[in-house]
């Protein structure tokens, strides 16, 4: 069943007040998303906006590889630890689905599990990928991150939809004229080997067919061509 937009306000409130996500080390997050950050051609100095930033971890590894990092999150708790946590970077509470920011804002677009994307309805999805786009400089790039056990069934520990390789190669929205992936990877693999090996067609390949019940990383980059 979906909930609402208050449903989900309330449920991260009090998820960021008590344990929050768990995370990487600080060294492994840093090597994974300076992989990311090279496959999608990110320039030192860029601005980045960090879309579902939850108490700021990601923006934190970010900022600290040299980028202008914006951080916004719908759940207010989230945003407050994240101002506490990390006072050298901007935290905003803004609605995901409804940004206040101006075309040409940003460079690079970061959204990793954000819970919009968490639908079988992929023209929603194509819309809100749209929505993300309107925010960059013409030629920035959004990543879109996930996670999916390629099931097609739902999360045994939680609400959150494992979608079928079917689903992926269907996040590509038609209007997007440049875009590379969707690529199936992982983090140890993003941190172990080059970004031209952890994310290309052959790692998706054998990703898609290794019998195991891992949770695979979803990466799909799409540039902003207006």
């Amino acid at each position: 069943m979906e909930q609402t937009q208050q449903q989900i306000i309330d449920y991260y409130n009090e998820f960021y007040s008590t344990e929050g996500f768990r995370y990487y080390a600080p060294e492994f997050t840093t090597a994974v998303l300076k992989s990311l950050c090279v496959k999608a051609g990110i320039q030192p100095g860029a601005r980045v906006l960090d879309v579902g930033c939850a108490t700021g971890y990601y923006s934190a590894i970010l900022a600290s590889l040299g980028y202008d990092v914006t951080g916004i999150d719908i759940s207010a708790t989230g945003i407050e630890k994240a101002r506490a946590l990390y006072p050298h970077i901007r935290f905003e509470v803004q609605d995901a689905t409804a940004l206040p920011y101006e075309k040409g804002s940003f460079d690079f677009v970061f959204a990793l599990g954000v819970s919009v994307a968490n639908t079988q309805d992929l023209g929603e999805l194509h819309t809100w990928l749209k929505h993300l786009t309107g925010v960059l400089t013409p030629g920035g790039t959004l990543a879109l991150l996930g996670g999916s056990r390629l099931t097609g069934a739902v999360t045994e520990s939680s609400d959150w939809f494992n979608h079928t390789w079917k689903d992926i190669r269907g996040f590509v929205p038609p209007w997007a004229a440049q875009v590379r992936g969707p690529w199936l990877t992982h983090f140890r693999l993003m941190r172990a080997l080059p970004p031209a090996l952890s994310m290309n067609a052959l790692t998706t390949l054998l990703m898609r067919w290794i019998p195991m019940g891992f949770q695979r990383r979803v990466v799909l980059l799409i540039k902003n061509d207006s």
